[in-house]
């Protein structure tokens, strides 16, 4: 068995999982005013950051003309590209739970 060929999968494998743990959404974008935060409202990341580029909104479902329990409004807004990225926000019943970025060319 060739270990140091061993040793070094292993390393990859150690570190591949280390950064995939670190991937969600620890990401906080920087923008002129502050940084973003989990929990921010909608009305906080627009006097921080200014307008997405993009703004989807998804209402609450509804049945018979009533929303149905449990059901919340979304929001996935865009901002960039910006220093080569990206950034994917996401709202959830007015609070920021998610952020990605997107490396762009």
């Amino acid at each position: 068995m060739d270990l140091p060929w061993t040793r070094a999968k292993l390393g990859l494998w150690l570190t591949a999982s280390v950064l995939i743990g670190m991937t969600g959404s620890a990401h906080a974008m920087r923008c002129d005013d502050g940084l973003t935060a989990d929990g921010d409202s909608p009305e906080q990341v627009l006097s921080k950051c200014g307008t997405p580029a993009s703004r989807v909104i998804e209402l609450p479902q509804k049945r018979g003309g009533h929303v149905i329990e449990g059901a919340v409004t979304v929001e996935r807004w865009v901002y960039g590209p910006r220093s080569g990225a990206r950034y994917h926000l996401r709202f959830v019943a007015g609070k920021l739970v998610d952020e990605a970025v997107e490396i762009v060319p």
